[in-house]
């Protein structure tokens, strides 16, 4: 079987509180954008993945195929190659999005026929944001990642992303955060908007919590330059964005980007997780 599993930007993250397990309660619009990984499942014996970069034990999609089997109780295995389009430690989900493919084609190839809420809780094993990855689209989410309201997909809209610089430590930037006074009400902005179907008010209130300590301002000034809809980063970084209304602008922009540099791509919003090409 081979899938294609969509990476995610963060249209806003608001960083709530912390727990007292030290994990944070985010609240966050996540959106499925057509930039994919390219996965081919198929049955074997054992577990094995190939995909360049990653050991394959510690990769998120092997771990995945193992928890997928220890829920099923299936004694049998994948052979599982992964081709990154989505760049390493961005920012974009592209892990989670390869742990959650696999669930879905091992549900599939095995004919076990799982439930959502089955396979949310195998999705919930690998990592807390993973469910969301199960569906796409265009969701609320909180907690610390599991807990995802879907919303009315977002339609017809392009977004730039470039990936630019290494990624921060997560668990620095969070302690970071823990020590300044920082924006907030992203998402509660964005939903009051989009609820009255203002998509340009919604989109000028694109932000997120990280981004006091991880936005590159220069970066951030170049894409605002553009005239797009929003710009924000997505996640804990390193990956930036901006919002156009159109492919042919979204195209536009690319391209000026890319001559200045950066490691640029133009995709547009989608409303699924993944889809099976065979």
């Amino acid at each position: 079987m081979i899938i294609k599993a969509y990476a995610k930007i963060n249209l806003t993250l608001d960083i709530k509180a912390k727990r007292k397990d030290g994990y944070h309660i985010i609240d966050s619009i996540f959106q499925s954008v057509g930039l994919f990984d390219l996965l081919e499942v198929e049955r074997e014996d054992g577990i094995s993945v190939d995909c360049d970069g990653i050991n394959e034990k510690s990769n998120i999609a092997f771990i995945a195929a193992q928890e997928f089997f220890k829920a099923t109780a299936i004694s049998s295995g994948a052979r599982i190659k992964i081709k990154k389009n989505i760049p390493f430690l961005s920012g974009l989900g592209g892990g989670s999005a390869d742990a959650a493919a696999v669930i879905v084609a091992l549900d599939r190839i095995y004919g076990t026929g799982l439930d959502f809420e089955k396979l949310n809780k195998i999705a919930l094993s690998v990592g807390a944001d993973i469910p969301f990855c199960l569906t796409g689209g265009t969701a609320r989410v909180g907690g610390i990642g599991e807990n995802v309201e879907q919303l009315s997909p977002i339609k017809d809209f392009w977004v730039v992303i470039v990936k630019h610089g290494q990624k921060k430590s997560t668990a620095d930037m969070y302690r970071m955060i823990d020590e300044i006074s920082v924006s907030s009400g992203f998402t509660e902005e964005f939903i009051k908007n989009l609820s009255a179907a203002d998509y340009k008010a919604a989109f000028a209130a694109v932000g997120n919590t990280f981004g006091a300590v991880a936005a590159d301002d220069g970066l951030l000034s170049s894409l605002k330059a553009l005239n797009p809809l929003g710009a924000s980063i997505s996640g804990s970084g390193p990956s930036h964005f901006a919002i156009f209304g159109d492919e042919p602008s979204a195209r536009f922009a690319a391209e000026q980007l890319i001559r200045l540099g950066f490691a640029t791509f133009a995709v547009p919003f989608v409303s699924r997780a993944s889809d099976i090409i065979e």
